[in-house]
Order: structure tokens, then sequence, then C-alpha cells
């Protein structure tokens, strides 16, 4: 896998990995990808490699070719994970967060300096909490609701009837 700790890799070097990650998750060639980028293929194997400098045009045509959130492969590295941008590449969570966060930032204009961080930490927070909260619900009845399918297809009488 990884010779390095992750705390030792560039940051050039951590959002290749998160892009192949992701490239490979969208089943895709490296060939593909490239041809997508408009890149020669070696100068995408070098990008996808993390060689030299972040690329941020390449980070940008990447997302558009994969469909995936360029902030997330941007970020990822600082929120120790290569995976968050293939965990958000469909979702785009960087992306909204950011648009949302500029439209705040055209609104508040100077009031901005005088934000509570604490009132931050609070908003922020619960608004992740409860978005981890519907997500559970939700999958919870996704998966009771398969569950009474299967047994419906297997000839079982639900639960209510027995």
């Amino acid at each position: 896998m990884l010779s390095d700790p992750p705390e030792k890799l560039s940051d050039a070097r951590l959002i290749g990995l998160a892009a192949r990650t992701v490239r490979r998750a969208r089943n895709m060639t490296a060939q593909q990808v490239a041809t997508a980028m408009n890149l020669p293929l070696r100068t995408y194997e070098y990008f996808e490699a993390g060689a030299g400098r972040v690329n941020l045009d390449y980070v940008h045509r990447f997302a558009v070719a994969t469909n995936c959130d360029p902030w997330s492969l941007l970020l990822g590295p600082s929120l120790g994970s290569i995976e968050f941008a293939r965990q958000t590449a469909d979702s785009k969570l960087m992306l909204i967060f950011l648009i949302a966060l500029g439209e705040f930032v055209r609104k508040m204009g100077d009031r901005l300096l005088t934000l509570d961080p604490r009132a931050l930490i609070e908003a922020f927070t619960e608004t992740f909490r409860k978005l981890e909260e519907e997500n559970r619900a939700k999958s919870e009845e996704t998966e009771s609701w398969l569950d009474a399918g299967r047994d419906r297809l297997a000839g079982k009488p639900p639960e209510d009837e027995v």
C-alpha cells in the first residue's frame, strides 16, 4: 500500500491518491480520465502519482471528468482522509458547503467580524448531528422495507399478522 505514513506524504501525493480512489470507484481507467481531461496519459499518471506540486487546473478537470467534488479532493487530506473524496463524490458535500458559505459571506459582509466562534461550533455540530441522525433513520427505514419485501416474496406473513 503506502510506504510512508499519510502525514509524511505531500499534498500533491495525497490528492493523487484520492483521485485514484475516485477513479477506481467510477470504474474508469487512467486512459479514460486522461482523455476526458484532455491530457496525455503520462501527464495524468504523474498527476495521480502526486509528482510535483498540486495543480488546481488538473484537480478541477479531474472533477469534471469523473463527476466528483473538486473541493473534497483538495480538503480530504486536511481531514486526514484520502477516502473523503470517494465518499462525497456523489453528494458533492464540500461543493454544496462552499456554495452555501459563499452566499452567507455575501449576505454578512463585515458582520462576519462579529461572529461568535462558540455559535459557529454549535451550529455546525448540530447540523452534522442532524444529518447523521436523518441518514441513520433513512437507512433503517430502507432496511426494514427491504426485509418486509423479501419476506413477502418468500411467502412469509407480515409480522403483524402472526
